[in-house]
C-alpha cells in the first residue's frame, strides 16, 4: 500500500503588499491637510462673497436714490435748495439771497412756482445713527400744508452738504436770482450736484475690540450731476 506524502499548507503569504503603520500615518496626514486646505479655501470664498455682496448692496441702494433724484430734477421747472433740521420736512427753509447754494434738502415742482404742490427730498437727522434721506410730497389745500407719501431713499448719510447748485462750469452758485428769488437765474444751465456719503457694514460678523466690540463699517461716496430738461 502506497501512502501519499503529507503536504503542510504554509500560512505565510508571499508576494502580497500592504501599508505599514508609518505609511498609513503619512497618508492620513496628507489627506487631513488637503481637507483643511479645501475648507480654508471655501471659508475664504464665502468671506469674499460677503464683502462683495455688502458693497454691491450699498451702491445699489444709493444708486436707486440717485436715479430717483435725477428723474425728479430732469422733470422739474422750479428747483430750490435749502435745509431741514431734525424736526422733519416742515422745517425746510430755502437758502435765500446772497447765500452759497449748498444744503441738505431740495424741492422741485413741475409747475412754474411753489404754490399748491411740490416734491421735497431732505436729510432726516432726527436719529443720528440712521440719518435717513427721505422724499415726501407736499400739497397745500385750503391754506394747510400736508406732507404725505414719505419714502426712505437712503440710510446712514454722514454728510450735510448733499445738494448744491452749480453753473455749467462747475462753480457753486453764491446767490439766487435777484428777480424771482429762485434758482432760475440761468434756467437752462443750472446744474444740481448731488453727493451722498454713507457707511455700511463691511463684514457683518466682524468685531473690533473682541466679541463685544463694535461692528466694522466701511464708508462709500456717490456723486452725480443733473440738469433739467424742462425749459421755462
Amino acid at each position: 500500500m502506497k501512502i501519499l506524502p503529507f503536504h503542510q499548507i504554509d500560512s505565510r503569504r508571499t508576494g502580497a503588499s500592504a501599508f505599514t503603520l508609518a505609511e498609513m500615518l503619512i497618508a492620513m496626514a496628507i489627506f487631513t491637510m488637503v481637507i483643511a486646505a479645501m475648507i480654508a479655501t471655501q471659508l475664504f470664498g464665502l468671506r469674499v462673497y460677503t464683502l462683495a455682496a455688502t458693497k454691491l448692496s450699498a451702491t445699489a441702494g444709493c444708486r436707486k436714490a440717485l436715479n430717483s433724484i435725477r428723474d425728479q430734477v430732469r422733470e422739474a421747472k422750479e428747483i430750490d435748495i435749502g435745509n431741514c433740521n431734525g424736526t422733519g420736512p416742515a422745517s425746510f427753509t430755502n437758502l435765500g439771497l446772497s447765500a452759497v447754494q449748498i444744503g441738505n434738502a431740495i424741492r422741485f415742482t413741475t409747475n412754474n412756482i411753489f404754490t399748491n404742490n411740490w416734491t421735497l427730498i431732505y436729510q432726516d437727522a432726527a436719529l443720528a445713527t440712521t440719518n435717513y434721506l427721505k422724499q415726501c410730497t407736499v400739497t397745500v389745500v385750503g391754506g394747510i400744508t400736508n406732507y404725505t407719501a414719505t419714502n426712505i431713499l437712503a440710510t446712514y448719510i454722514t454728510n450735510s452738504d448733499i445738494f448744491a447748485a452749480q453753473d455749467y462750469l462747475g462753480n457753486t452758485l453764491t446767490n439766487e436770482d435777484q428777480v424771482d428769488n429762485t434758482l432760475q437765474a440761468m434756467p437752462n444751465r443750472l446744474v444740481i450736484y448731488v453727493k451722498l456719503q454713507f457707511y455700511q457694514w463691511e463684514y457683518p460678523i466682524a468685531k473690533v475690540g473682541g466679541s463685544n466690540g463694535w461692528n466694522m463699517y466701511d464708508y462709500y461716496q456717490l456723486r452725480t450731476k443733473v440738469t433739467r430738461r424742462a425749459w421755462n
